[in-house]
């Protein structure tokens, strides 16, 4: 199996690292708010496509400066990140905060997404099914609602302090806190509707941090859309089954 391997490149005076393996039509993921979790889960993609993962500004090696002050100059920094790597055609998928980051994109720059996934996707408010209140919770509270498997975290987050560790979480938290506009995305409904291009929504069904009672809406507002639930997965899906992953690979061939 492939390996993935990190890149760096200059996007706009910031020093962008993404991760890249496999040969082929690009398939781009865009992570969620947190990177502790690890991507190997997705290596099966860069079998059959070249997949990237472009790290937020702030989360690894990516610089927080200058400042993203919003959504919108978050897609732009990708929009930049994609013609400095050739990319101008791309199945885009998404994860979390990652999925309103894709949709965005993809409302954005219609022309350059073929095909679009996204999973537990951050950014509408669904009566009903409010959204965890992560930023309430602890560490362990944190990690015991993201995932149904434990094991996902082992070897990935340490048992005592750790200064450099909580400085990384630190500064994606702040950097999170730049862009994301609060409990939800008021303007995400309209971007949703302008979407035409085919779009796979994956969830948990026991997602304890964006609830799978948001699907339907997703559904709703994104015309030809459809829904996978997977039962008995959580937040992070794609780490704790590799159903989900092959759910991609298949749409993304279809």
């Amino acid at each position: 199996m492939a390996r993935l391997r990190e890149e760096r490149v200059d996007v706009g005076g910031r020093e962008t690292v993404y991760l890249t393996a496999g040969e082929g039509e690009p398939l781009v993921f865009l992570h969620g708010g947190g990177i502790v979790e690890g991507f190997d889960c997705f290596l099966p993609l860069a079998e059959r496509y070249r997949f990237v993962a472009p790290l937020m500004p702030g989360f690894g090696g990516t610089a927080l400066e200058p400042a993203v002050r919003g959504i919108d100059e978050l897609v732009e920094h990708e929009h930049r990140l994609f013609d400095a790597l050739g990319i101008d055609s791309m199945v885009l998928a998404g994860h979390s905060l990652g999925g309103w980051n894709a949709a965005s994109y993809t409302a954005a720059h219609p022309e350059r997404v073929r095909r679009l996934v996204v999973a537990a996707p951050y950014g509408l408010d669904v009566e009903g099914h409010p959204l965890a209140a992560v930023f309430a919770m602890t560490p362990e509270e944190l990690y015991r609602a993201l995932t149904n498997d434990p094991t996902v975290f082992e070897g990935r987050v340490p048992t005592g302090p750790d200064e450099a560790f909580e400085a990384a979480r630190a500064l994606e938290g702040q950097a999170i806190g730049g862009f994301m506009p609060g409990p939800f995305d008021p303007a995400l409904p309209d971007k949703l509707r302008r979407l035409d291009v085919p779009t796979l929504i994956l969830w948990g069904d026991d997602d304890r941090i964006v609830p799978a009672g948001h699907a339907p809406a997703w559904e709703s507002l994104v015309r030809g859309s459809r829904v996978e639930v997977f039962p008995g997965l959580g937040h992070l899906l794609f780490h704790e089954d590799r159903a989900p992953v092959e759910a991609i690979l298949a749409f993304a061939a279809e």
